[in-house]
């Protein structure tokens, strides 16, 4: 994974993740004397801060791969970045999804 810069985000970012009726967001922002991580759940936000952006990324992709060990999934991300609506709502010729160069060669019978 690579890790960002200090200068690669400049919006707030956040990333939700669900389990069992629960929700949970973690968003990150870039504040005068570093970086801070928001944890807000159920009860009163946690927040942590950090230095510089590699500690936080390091520490919240431990975080993560906690959540993910404990039945959590990732069920938003903000903000969309995609330019284009999403693709898979744009109808297809002849509803067919496979392309001719996905196609595997005609197999050849030796010849006898």
């Amino acid at each position: 994974m690579r890790e960002p810069s200090e200068n690669s985000i400049e919006v707030d970012i956040s990333w939700t993740f669900q389990r069992q009726g629960e929700r949970l967001q973690i968003s990150r922002q870039r504040t005068d004397g570093g970086w801070q991580l928001t944890v807000q759940g159920d009860g009163p936000a946690r927040v942590f801060t950090f230095a510089d952006c590699t500690q936080l990324v390091r520490f919240q992709s431990d975080m993560e791969a906690l959540l993910v060990q404990t039945g959590w999934s990732l069920a938003a991300f903000m903000p969309d970045r995609r330019r284009y609506t999403d693709r898979r709502d744009f109808p297809r010729e002849n509803n067919d999804r496979r392309r001719w160069w996905t196609d595997a060669p005609p197999h050849r019978r030796p010849s006898r």
